[in-house]
């Protein structure tokens, strides 16, 4: 869920409607997890445009009339390419939630505020032509926040991060991530690559270095911040909570083993950092000489980026993005590395 469409609904007082794609069955614009809320004041956020969007706008609107939740099904299975029927060749089911209660929504803001995950969790219940709904929050661990206990299925959602709806039992796992922080220690060539993409893939990103000229800010695109500093200064003072990534790829390889030092004793949900195996090894015997705690050691990953034979600043970018991305979702393929580079210390 957007950060913007959840502070829309926990800063109103009149009830709000919330459209949801909570299944897709073939060949549809958007994924499940897709919202868009409708409010009197007007509109946030798209289920994918068109006359699908067109039905859930006018379902959202009778919803704040009657004051009551329902769901909807819209069908994109025309054969006439010169019809008024949609011809995606699919079909998917939206959720149209009246939102009176927003404490679930409440207490998810708050813990996301403390870069936590959480998961909304829908209980969903035909009623005559309407449903209703129940919504229930667990935290990042498992436990359930407010409403009624979510059961064991919420683990899965909360690991893969993806949205789902159990059909049988009429509920819908929603996860929902925070405002996720990218730190790059190190202003390199590498690190321009990569400041320059992952703000498509919604990270928030900082980019540190001692050196003035490899930070000014007309390196890097709009939006990306830039912070000429020491780097372990750096680290004690950037606001690590468990959605931060770090990266490190300073110039030598005693900064990053004081970048990495300085990390290990800071919260982040991934931390690694770039060199060769060898460069790879004395870092990680160092650190176990250092007496540093062996499970957060072995929880590196380094070197750093899937290796897809990355040659480029560019190219090492795409590798490294891949693996925040695998990290970010718990994607299987993190399994699949463990077992097919069992060197590979992911």
């Amino acid at each position: 869920m957007d950060m913007d469409l959840l502070k829309a609904i926990t800063e109103g007082r009149e009830p709000v409607a919330l459209a949801t794609i909570i299944e897709v069955k073939g060949s549809s614009p958007r994924h499940p997890g897709t919202k868009m809320l409708v409010a009197k004041a007007g509109t946030l956020g798209t289920v994918g445009g068109g006359r699908g969007e067109a039905r859930a706008l006018e379902a959202c609107r009778h919803s704040l009339e009657r004051r009551g939740s329902a769901l909807l099904k819209v069908e994109m299975v025309g054969d006439d390419i010169t019809g008024a029927d949609m011809v995606c060749g699919g079909s998917n089911t939206m959720l149209i939630e009246l939102v009176e209660d927003r404490a679930p929504y409440l207490a998810a803001l708050e813990r996301l505020s403390r870069g936590e995950r959480v998961l909304l969790v829908k209980r969903i219940r035909a009623a005559g032509a309407g449903a209703e709904v129940a919504v229930a929050l667990v935290d990042q661990d498992g436990a359930t926040v407010c409403g009624a206990p979510a059961g064991m299925e919420s683990a899965r959602a909360l690991a893969g991060g993806r949205p789902w709806f159990d059909e049988a039992a009429g509920t819908f796992y929603d996860p929902v991530f925070p405002e996720e922080k990218l730190l790059i220690l190190g202003g390199g060539h590498v690190a321009r690559a990569l400041a320059g993409m992952a703000p498509a893939l919604g990270f928030t990103v900082t980019v540190v270095d001692d050196r003035p000229e490899f930070v000014r800010p007309d390196r890097f695109p709009e939006g990306v911040r830039t912070l000429q500093a020491a780097f372990e200064p750096a680290v004690a003072e950037f606001p690590f909570d468990a959605a931060t990534y770090a990266v490190i790829m300073t110039r030598g390889h005693l900064l990053d083993l004081a970048c990495v030092r300085a990390v290990l004793k800071r919260p982040y949900r991934y931390a690694g950092f770039m060199g060769s195996a060898r460069k790879t090894r004395l870092i990680l015997e160092q650190l176990a000489k250092d007496g540093c705690d062996p499970a957060r050691v072995a929880a590196l990953w380094a070197p750093i980026g899937l290796d897809i034979d990355a040659e480029t600043p560019a190219e090492l970018a795409v590798a490294i993005l891949a693996e925040l991305v695998a990290v970010r979702r718990s994607a299987g393929i993190l399994a699949d590395l463990r077992r097919a580079l069992p060197g590979r210390r992911v």
